[in-house]
């Protein structure tokens, strides 16, 4: 589990805000089963979490879709909520899921957030499509620099999942900035699923290389990163926010200690007044869910998702989806639990969020317990 300290519980004030103008339905897509069980349903304690401190709560009708983590289920999903006349939908995680997701939503003038799509090209769909996270341009670019510069690395050996968008474009992403940089990259693809990786590690023996990068998931990185120490590659393994799983450290055991990954920013890196909501959020969280195996930013986000749509309604004092769709583009500075969330100006990206290097720190004896701790935090603007 993270290393935090402990606080007393607080709770959360965001402002004074106008009353919902009536109940509202929203949807919510998320991997509540399959390959990505663990990061959906962290989105989904968080969205609940953030949903009870609300006054209006009432008022509030989530209407949970599990996706399955397949493209079929989300775009399942979104048919759904556009059959049940939602106002907006929250979700889903992961880029492969929010993208074709979007476009139905976009298609039918339905307001979207995923909590967690990183991939640029998620907001670039339509008017309608927003998200809470970062995007890969910038966790690639940052990676690399890292992998480079505090690393001292000059080749790098890649692990592309080939067949999801999140991990393709954010290989490539780390990929260009290597060489920008003056590295030398090796890519080796995979698919989903994948539970052998003996191909790919003979393709790689004797390959020289001072860091491995790995874009992919926690359902093959347990897999993974076991295989390549035991295959006797000792370098220092660098994953992304995907990585925050505890499915990598409990699937993968010792072989995790050490690993290094990008994540979003929680109450240890984020400051001022988010850190303060942030620890708050997580006491109150911890209280609420007390046998929760994750509490990572996976929970602030999809927290935060939720908290920003209700504000955006109330702000735009009807449930016109047009107007509402108005109040969340013109959202300024809003008091999350993630930092500050300004979509005013923007593409539907945040214009403030803050990246943060995470370490598993895993003994020998797994039943002992893992600790993932936080190293530096690093913000987009």
């Amino acid at each position: 589990m993270r290393k935090l300290a402990v606080f007393l519980l607080v709770t959360l004030v965001s402002g004074a805000f106008a009353q919902l103008p009536g109940p509202v339905t929203i949807g919510v897509n998320l991997e509540l089963s399959g390959r990505f069980v663990t990061i959906g349903t962290s989105t989904l304690q968080g969205i609940e979490a953030a949903l009870a401190q609300l006054p209006e709560a009432a008022d509030v009708n989530l209407s949970i879709c599990d996706n399955a983590t397949t493209v079929e289920g989300s775009v399942a999903c979104a048919n759904r909520f556009v059959d049940e006349g939602a106002l907006a939908v929250l979700g889903a995680i992961s880029s492969s899921m929010s993208i074709p997701a979007a476009q139905i939503l976009q298609e039918n003038g339905i307001i979207m957030i995923s909590t967690s799509s990183t991939n640029p090209a998620t907001t670039q769909i339509g008017d309608h499509i927003f998200r809470m996270a970062y995007t890969d341009d910038f966790q690639g670019k940052v990676a690399a620099r890292y992998a480079f510069n505090d690393l001292g690395a000059r080749s790098v050996i890649i692990f592309r999942q080939q067949d999801d968008d999140y991990s393709f474009g954010l290989a490539n992403f780390f990929d260009e900035e290597f060489q920008v940089l003056g590295g030398e990259t090796v890519v080796v693809d995979y698919v989903a699923n994948t539970n052998d990786f003996t191909a790919q590690i003979n393709d790689i023996l004797g390959l020289p290389a001072d860091v491995i990068y790995n874009s992919g998931f926690c359902f093959e990185g347990a897999v993974l990163v076991p295989a390549l120490r035991a295959a006797g590659f000792d370098q220092q393994i660098l994953g992304a926010d995907a990585s925050d799983d505890s499915q990598c450290p409990d699937g993968g055991g010792e072989a995790f200690n050490g690993y290094l990954f990008t994540g979003f920013g929680g109450p240890e890196v984020l400051t001022g007044e988010a850190a303060v909501r942030a620890t708050a959020f997580e006491t109150f969280f911890r209280v609420q869910n007390p046998d929760a195996p994750d509490f990572n930013g996976f929970t602030l986000a999809g927290a935060d998702s939720l908290s920003v749509m209700v504000d955006a309604i109330k702000r735009a004092g009807s449930t016109d989806i047009a107007a509402v769709r108005d109040a969340l583009q013109a959202t300024v500075n809003f008091p999350g639990v993630s930092g500050e969330i300004t979509y005013d100006g923007t593409d539907g990206t945040p214009s403030d969020r803050t990246i943060a290097f995470f370490e598993y720190v895993v003994p020998a004896d797994n039943d002992l317990g893992w600790e993932s701790v936080s190293k530096i935090g690093i913000t987009t603007r």
